[in-house]
């Protein structure tokens, strides 16, 4: 919730430049709102999932699972997973911009032509994102170093491929609709305000009344985005289980096994 009401004023503050055009007016706000917007990102989804990781881990190990949880109970291995989470985005970030940037070289320098092969290059970048996705599951409930995770979460994604697709497919649809329906009343009242801004007579959008109430509806917005992406953590972490014990043998304790009880 604290990363959520930093992320919902810096949205609210770039989004509100974009629609009236004073990002070329003000831009250095425009640049702060933005940056401060994807810092907030990053942050709220390393935290969301660092949290679910380190209580899934609390619950496997206590005797009454999660009952009876305080904050002392996972706060070591939640600050654990938070910079581990951060170091994995930043590697996988600059992984990102190599084939970006080789991509961008190939269809800029070498010929016209090139340009063909800049798309098999980014549908390959997309498939090997599928394949290594439990890198962080892998990363942080074996505890072993990057790279070594790195191989490890290649080998597993390539012997459960379909189904992690097929988890993949699934959890985007059920986490749309659900953002979807967290989003439209702040959506709906920033279209509003947008429209109210060029009608000169309208002081409705500098109104405290309005600002308060799109401060609240993208709370709600930002907030719903995060619990949504709950359903992918949680389910990314039983795509890795099932993988172990179908490449490894490794069989996961019952209590972990059913998605419901957990």
């Amino acid at each position: 919730m604290p990363v959520c009401l930093v992320q919902t004023y810096a949205m609210n503050s770039f989004i509100g430049l974009t629609l009236t055009g004073g990002a070329s007016e003000a831009i250095v706000e425009f640049a702060v709102s933005y940056g401060i917007l994807i810092i907030c990102m990053m942050t709220g989804t390393a935290l969301l999932s660092s949290m679910v990781y380190a209580m899934m881990t609390a619950y496997n190990q206590r005797e009454n699972g999660l009952q009876g949880l305080v904050f002392a109970d996972f706060k070591e291995p939640l600050v654990t997973n938070f910079w581990r989470i951060l170091k994995v985005a930043l590697f996988m970030f600059l992984i990102y911009l190599v084939v970006i940037g080789l991509a961008v070289l190939i269809a800029t320098t070498v010929s016209p032509w090139s340009l063909l092969l800049t798309i098999p290059i980014i549908l390959v970048a997309m498939c090997a994102l599928v394949v290594i996705a439990m890198i962080i599951p892998v990363y942080l409930f074996e505890e072993i170093d990057l790279i070594p995770a790195l191989r490890k979460a290649w080998k597993l994604g390539l012997a459960t491929l379909g189904g992690m697709i097929g988890l993949i497919i699934v959890i985007s649809i059920i986490s749309s609709v659900f953002q979807t329906v967290t989003m439209m009343p702040w959506y709906i009242l920033t279209v509003i305000g947008g429209i109210m801004t060029t009608v000169q007579e309208s002081s409705m959008a500098n109104s405290v009344g309005y600002k308060f109430a799109l401060f609240i509806l993208g709370l709600v917005q930002s907030y719903g985005m995060y619990v949504s992406s709950i359903m992918g953590v949680v389910g990314l972490a039983f795509q890795y289980f099932h993988a172990r014990e179908k490449v490894e043998g490794v069989t996961i304790e019952s209590n972990i096994e059913n998605f419901k009880e957990l």
